[in-house]
């Protein structure tokens, strides 16, 4: 299985040298600043926060994956919690403390509860690689919002899925 990593990039704008060369928010903590003259808004976060978990949802469904075991994590659950009532988006982010137990190595995590797990990760509050050996399916966050994943899918359909979100394979 070979590793894929899913971006919001588009691919004309990458260089020669695979260089991403657009100036483009990279974090959620990047709301309320200007990218290429645009406002980056919170609804526009949460709208690509959300393509990313329907990516993971559809390739979990078309993998028939139930449910994803934390495989490794980084997290500090009080930390977590402080950070989420501090946050200045206390509104949306208290509902992901109902989530916070659940950030335990091997546990399991069914398609119904994950999407808040994934919230917690691409909101930068906890680190998690989830994993499914039985569907050979893994799923890690890396910087600048990239999502790693391997899995027994074709390039071509993970394409598709990626695509239909509206994300992309990275070009690099």
């Amino acid at each position: 299985m070979a590793w894929h990593e899913i971006v919001k990039y588009s691919p004309q704008k990458y260089d020669s040298n695979g260089v991403y060369t657009a100036d483009e928010w990279t974090s959620r903590s990047d709301v309320g600043k200007h990218y290429d003259g645009k406002l980056f808004t919170l609804e526009e976060y949460l709208r690509v926060e959300q393509q990313y978990i329907d990516v993971i949802l559809s390739v979990m469904k078309i993998t028939n994956c139930k449910y994803m075991t934390i495989h490794y994590i980084e997290a500090d659950k009080e930390y977590i919690v402080s950070q989420i009532i501090s946050s200045k988006f206390h509104k949306i982010d208290v509902p992901l403390l109902k989530s916070v137990p659940l950030l335990e190595e091997k546990r399991r995590i069914h398609i119904k509860k994950i999407s808040d797990i994934l919230r917690l990760c691409l909101r930068e509050y906890a680190y998690v690689v989830l994993c499914n050996k039985e569907h050979k399916l893994q799923i890690e966050f890396g910087y600048d919002y990239y999502l790693k994943i391997s899995s027994s899918l074709n390039y071509e359909t993970l394409k598709k899925v990626v695509n239909k979100e509206g994300l992309y394979l990275d070009p690099r």
